[in-house]
């Protein structure tokens, strides 16, 4: 496999979604994972579900995905995420929430990739600054050597390389080989990086790049869904700014 897609944060958006696999198809990708949070936020998890099932070679478990499934987790949601939850369990069937309950937390191809939703070891931890992106790239290094570990959770497209942090524009970004870069793809369904757009990646493994994406979908028709549903305005609204 050396071209990998990687989504993230896919949150029930299905315009989204279609969006960024429509792109993905014409990009000659060998492989496609993603690092969690399949539902939750938006009012499609079923249509998502599925898609991300039938299309993904490897998921991994997210917070929302956790808590969707199992009601009994005690989680840090604020009242917009709950309602989104509620909405999307009780749209959801059997098979559907056992599915989410035994994705992994983490995924390793190979001692040179990994993928996680929040952090190696802690799926509900946000690598936001310096010092955390520092302390996972200083310890995965010493422990597994060179390579990449893709990460999602915070809904910003980053990249770390074990020195410098960056916040990519859409373009390729070489990733120095000899240390352990941390890479996140952004979010499908729920940008917080001030760019609306879907976002994603493509790490080009033979070459060490990562080929960063932004794709317009129908930010329109994903509102629209959620507004129907019945979910709170606020998380139709925050679609526009990308925040």
């Amino acid at each position: 496999m050396d071209r990998i897609a990687v989504i993230s944060d896919v949150h029930s958006n299905l315009q989204a979604l279609t969006a960024v696999l429509e792109r993905i198809d014409t990009l000659a990708v060998d492989a496609l994972y993603c690092l969690g949070d399949v539902v939750g936020y938006g009012a499609k998890p079923v249509e998502c579900l599925e898609l991300v099932r039938a299309r993904a070679t490897g998921v991994v478990q997210g917070n929302h995905d956790a808590l969707i499934a199992d009601a009994s987790l005690q989680l840090d949601f604020n009242v917009y995420s709950l309602a989104a939850v509620a909405h999307n369990r009780g749209l959801l069937d059997a098979g559907h929430l056992a599915w989410l309950r035994a994705l992994p937390t983490s995924l390793r191809p190979d001692a040179r990739a990994q993928f996680v939703h929040g952090a190696p070891g802690d799926r509900d931890r946000y690598l936001v600054f310096l010092d955390d992106l520092n302390e996972v790239s200083a310890a995965l290094l010493e422990d597994d050597g060179p390579g990449v570990c893709f990460f999602g959770h915070t809904h910003h497209q980053v990249l770390y390389d074990g020195q410098t942090l960056l916040r990519p524009q859409p373009g390729v970004v070489a990733a120095d080989p000899t240390r352990r870069i941390l890479v996140n793809p952004g979010s499908v369904g729920q940008p917080r990086d001030g760019d609306p757009r879907a976002a994603f990646a493509v790490w080009e493994r033979g070459a060490a790049r990562v080929a960063f994406q932004r794709v317009v979908y129908d930010i329109e028709g994903a509102r629209r869904d959620i507004l129907d549903a019945g979910l709170p305005r606020l998380l139709a609204d925050r679609l526009l700014q990308g925040r």
